[in-house]
Formats: C-alpha cells, sequence, structure tokens
C-alpha cells in the first residue's frame, strides 16, 4: 500500500470511530501511516543513506525491473517485527487491556498490517 492509501483509509476509520474526538482521529492516522517508518530506518541501517529521497528512489527501484548488468544492491525486505501481524497484533491487545488509552494506536497499526497483508495491497 501507498502511504496516500494508509493515510486516508486511516483518517477515514479514525472519523467514523471517533466522530466528535479529533485528538482520537489523529492518533489513528498517525499510528496507521507512521508504522512504515521502520522501513527507513532499516534502509538507512542497511545502505548508510538516511536521506527520505534515497529510500523513496530505492523502494521505487526495488519493485521495478532489473535490467541486465544491473548491479545496484538490494537490501533484502524492509520490513521489521512491526510488519508481522502474529507477533504485533497480539502484543497490541496485551497493551490495550493495560492502558486501554492506546486503543486508537491498536486501531491504526491493525489497519495498517490489514491493508499490508491484504490481496489488494498487491495491486497498487
Amino acid at each position: 500500500m501507498r502511504l496516500r492509501s494508509h493515510l486516508l483509509l486511516s483518517a477515514a476509520l479514525g472519523f467514523t470511530l471517533y466522530p466528535r474526538q479529533p485528538g482520537q482521529v489523529l492518533l489513528v492516522v498517525a499510528a496507521g501511516t507512521l508504522v512504515d517508518v521502520d522501513h527507513l530506518i532499516l534502509y538507512g541501517l542497511r545502505s548508510g543513506d538516511w536521506s527520505i529521497v534515497g529510500a523513496w528512489r530505492y523502494d521505487c527501484y526495488r519493485h521495478g525491473l532489473i535490467p541486465p548488468g544491473d548491479h545496484r544492491p538490494r537490501y533484502g525486505s524492509l520490513r521489521s517485527w512491526l510488519h508481522q501481524p502474529l507477533l504485533t497484533l497480539p502484543l497490541l491487545g496485551l497493551l490495550v487491556r493495560r492502558w486501554p488509552g492506546l486503543r486508537p494506536v491498536a486501531y491504526g497499526v491493525a489497519l495498517h498490517l490489514l491493508l499490508d497483508q491484504g490481496w489488494w495491497s498487491s495491486a497498487t
């Protein structure tokens, strides 16, 4: 999924769940989009390039066709443990039971993972 999709769908979920609570909406949107910061961190650690533009270009290159003779490095998967639903969702459930105020964050992260794992994510 693209950043734009995560942003718009997180906002829609936030406004649906919390129509009169802008702070809660903001938490859903932030959690639903900022989970992808792990991609930038992993890219920076593996490549030494901490620029957002460099990471964006690498993402476009990584998903494109590799022409013959292209020997640019590939850094493998840029998904951390945060993008593993079987690990992240139970952890979020435990955190929400302990601190119910984290529920909007859990909704945003869960939506993000759902969007990334669904069949529709490969179409965009």
